[in-house]
C-alpha cells in the first residue's frame, strides 16, 4: 500500500485532474472532502436524498455510462489512424 505523506497531483496529457491524500479513516475523509468545497459537500447531500427517495442507477448502468464515451473516442482515434 502507498502512504503518501504529502498530496499526489495525479495528471492526464500534462493537466492536473486529481489530487491523492492519505486518510486514516472514513469520517477522515469526509471532513477533508467537507471542508474543500461547499458544491461537493451539496452534490453529496443531493446525491443521498436521491437514493433515499429510491432514485439513481444501478451499477451496470453507471459503469455503462462511463465506458460509452470512452468507446467512442477511442473508435473515432481508430478511424483516423486508418488510411
Amino acid at each position: 500500500m502507498l502512504v503518501a505523506s504529502r498530496p499526489l497531483l495525479t495528471t492526464r496529457n500534462g493537466k492536473p485532474v486529481a489530487v491523492l491524500l492519505a486518510v486514516r479513516d472514513r469520517t477522515e475523509a469526509e471532513e477533508i472532502a467537507a471542508r474543500r468545497s461547499r458544491s461537493l459537500r451539496s452534490i453529496f447531500a443531493e446525491a443521498h436524498e436521491q437514493i433515499q427517495k429510491g432514485g439513481g442507477i444501478g451499477h451496470e448502468r453507471f459503469w455503462g455510462e462511463v465506458e460509452q464515451p470512452r468507446r467512442a473516442k477511442k473508435a473515432e482515434r481508430s478511424r483516423g489512424k486508418m488510411p
